[in-house]
């Protein structure tokens, strides 16, 4: 009984570690629309620099499509918005590339885009860069630990005899 239990619990952690994990990677992105829409946010390192790639989604009606454009992406980072002109798009989706620099500092990121008919987007699920956040870290490597405990306590329980 003693060893079910045991059992049970490992799997439960790591059950909960998987579910941790695939959370800290998944964006829920909002769509309206004809007004444009933040497809994804991602970072990307060239060099000593870090890059920061927007993919913006418009779908305007084709007969008002030459006047019915993105003008604007807007990247908010740390607070600070930076704003990103944008001539006509010849494609529903397209990407938009920003440089953060030195790639040893922390950001948070988030995006918006600005038609020029119906106004801005709703901002992008913020990011955290680097992506893997010291609390999100310290979170995995203590059920980790504990998992790695419990399994190493197993094998002792299984091979001491019960007594009746």
């Amino acid at each position: 009984m003693q060893m079910k239990r045991k059992l049970h619990f490992l799997i439960v952690a790591a059950s909960l570690l998987l579910i941790v994990a695939v959370t800290l990677q998944i964006q829920v992105q909002t769509a309206k629309a004809l007004v444009p829409s933040i497809v994804s946010v991602n970072t990307y390192v060239v060099g000593t620099s870090r890059w920061v790639n927007v993919t913006v989604n418009h779908t305007p009606p084709p007969a008002i499509g030459a006047s019915h454009y993105v003008s604007n992406v807007q990247i908010e980072v740390n607070g600070t918005a930076v704003d990103l002109s944008q001539s006509p798009q010849t494609t529903e989706t397209f990407s938009v590339q920003y440089n953060l620099g030195p790639n040893t500092n922390a950001y948070s990121v988030r995006a918006r885009a600005f038609c020029v008919v119906h106004g801005y987007s709703a901002f992008s699920n913020a990011i955290t860069i680097p992506e893997f956040t010291t609390t999100a870290f310290l979170l995995i490597t203590f059920l980790a630990t504990v998992v790695f405990l419990m399994a190493r306590k197993m094998p002792a329980a299984i091979q001491k005899p019960t007594q009746s």
